[in-house]
Parts: structure tokens; sequence; C-alpha cells
């Protein structure tokens, strides 16, 4: 599905979170958030199932005639870079993946290109799994199942619900290929092998 916000106002235009790594969502609370971005248009989401979404919108530099407040939106329009994070309320977390600046009229702006927070496990590699057969989820910590190995990788996540048919199956891997990262192991050999879906909260990881 496809959202746009343009400059028409089709629909509510969202407020831009800028947020830096490592921020969390808790209770209608966001930690590490540098501000809110003022002057955006063209928002538009791409929502994907089972795999990442994506955010588009462009960001101007808008001067502003108080010397504080010019300072702090210039701060804000700095701040846009790859790996910076772009909070939606009721929608989730982006990860900045391409900047673009240009200029118009003497007016600089910025072109932001970002994925839903799953970009996050494609940051981190696939831990060492020995050959072996594993449940895919046990609920003890002393004895974790594939997706707990798994997510005890990525801290910034948890484990939310897991169909029982699923948590009880046990597949065999042999020869892990340790060059893939988390989200690309996840979606390319556990939903085959465990006969199941991922479905991502990019609001509360």
């Amino acid at each position: 599905m496809i959202a746009k916000f343009n400059s028409y106002r089709n629909f509510e235009t969202p407020m831009l979170y800028v947020c830096n790594p490592g921020c969390v969502y808790n209770g209608k609370l966001l930690s590490n958030v540098a501000g809110i971005l003022p002057d955006t248009s063209d928002i538009e989401f791409v929502f994907n199932f089972n795999t990442t979404s994506e955010l588009n919108f462009r960001a101007y530099r808008v001067k502003r005639t108080d010397a504080e407040e010019n300072e702090r939106i210039l701060s804000l329009y700095r701040s846009l870079r790859h790996r910076r994070l772009i909070f939606i309320e009721d929608i989730g977390f982006f990860v900045i993946t391409e900047v673009n600046e240009s200029y118009d009229n003497g007016m600089a702006f910025k072109d932001i290109t970002a994925s839903s927070c799953e970009a996050e496990l494609q940051s981190k590699g696939v831990p060492y799994i020995k050959d072996g057969t594993y449940r895919f989820y046990t609920g003890e910590p002393g004895n974790p199942g594939m997706i707990e190995t798994l997510i005890h990788s990525a801290p910034m996540w948890t484990i939310g619900e897991i169909d029982l048919t699923v948590a009880n199956r046990w597949r065999t891997f042999e020869e892990v290929d340790f060059t893939k990262n988390i989200l690309g192991f996840m979606l390319e050999d556990l939903q085959d092998a465990y006969e199941c879906l991922f479905e991502f909260d990019i609001l509360n990881r």
C-alpha cells in the first residue's frame, strides 16, 4: 500500500520526529529525540508486509528571523544523515538510508529515503549456529530456540506472540551461511524451514 501526503494536504500530514540511534518508544514517550521537522513536503509511505517498508520525504532549510530558533532548525536539518532515525506516531521507526541535498531558487532541501526499522536487523550478522536440530522457540533462557538465538543478537528487538504449532517445530540446520544478516536469514531460511511468517512491529520493535 502507498500513502502520499503532499502540498494539497490530502491526508493529515504526520509529524516527523528526528531521533538518535537507540531511540525507543515506551508508553507514548520517546527517548533520544532531537526534535520535530517543521518544513517537509511530499511525504510518502510504501507499506510492505513481511519485509521492510519505505518512507520518502523532502525537508527544507527555511531560515527563521529569531537567531536561537534558526540555529535549532538548522541543527535539525543537518542531523538528517545516514542511519539517523525518523519516528512517526502510531506507525513506527524508520532508518535513513539515503540523503540527497539540492538547491532550488536559493533554498536548500534534502530528499530523504528511509527503511522501516527491521533494517536494524540487516546490520547484525547471523550468530554462530552449529550444525544440529533446533526447536523454533523454547521460552527457556538457558536453552534458547532458534528465534531466541537470533533475537538475542539484536538487543533492541524482542519476541512477540508465537503460534504454539510453530514454536514447537524442530528443524535441522547444517552449514549456516554466516555472511547473511539476521533479517535475511529470518526471511529466506527460517520462514521456509519452519513454515511460518514473521510480522514486524516497527513501533515497539
